[in-house]
């Protein structure tokens, strides 16, 4: 008898049962929700994410960040998820106030009220971004989204 996966078996044995060969089982695809179907996206920049904590800032992750815009509320707010294990590392409306980094040249600081653990807790949060381009697409992307939430207040 063949040992090989790939093969049918063949019996040895004349009196044995022939047990059709079907191949390995084909995966159907599974849609998977993400929370994301009721946004829009306004824009996403890959960035590094760091959150300040014990009187230090420490990485938060690595990701795509997105700016996402609810399509009925109009309320818009930042996702990120790590990359490779699609982790939320971020979950906050865009809030009113953000500042140039002091912690990276192109960089911003900002505080929100964020749910990426269960939880909400204001956290204070720094994106570094690779190059100057990305940092004015990010500042573009989150004035956007204060002014659509400031006008819905």
């Amino acid at each position: 008898m063949s040992l090989d996966p790939a093969e049918p078996p063949i019996p040895d044995d004349p009196e044995e049962e022939i047990i059709p060969y079907v191949g390995p089982p084909k995966l159907l695809p599974v849609a998977i929700k993400t929370g994301e179907e009721d946004y829009e996206c306004i824009g996403a920049i890959k960035c590094k994410l760091y959150r300040f904590k014990d009187e230090e800032w420490k990485q938060r992750g690595q990701g795509i960040l997105k700016f996402l815009q609810h399509k009925e509320t109009k309320k818009c707010r930042i996702i990120m998820r790590q990359d490779a294990t699609y982790f939320i590392r971020a979950n906050h409306l865009v809030q009113e106030t953000i500042v140039k980094s002091m912690f990276h040249q192109f960089g911003y600081e900002w505080i929100g009220q964020d749910n990426s653990d269960g939880e909400i807790k204001v956290e204070q949060f720094c994106v570094k971004l690779e190059n100057e381009e990305d940092f004015n697409k990010f500042y573009q992307y989150y004035e956007e989204c204060r002014i659509f939430n400031k006008d819905e207040d």
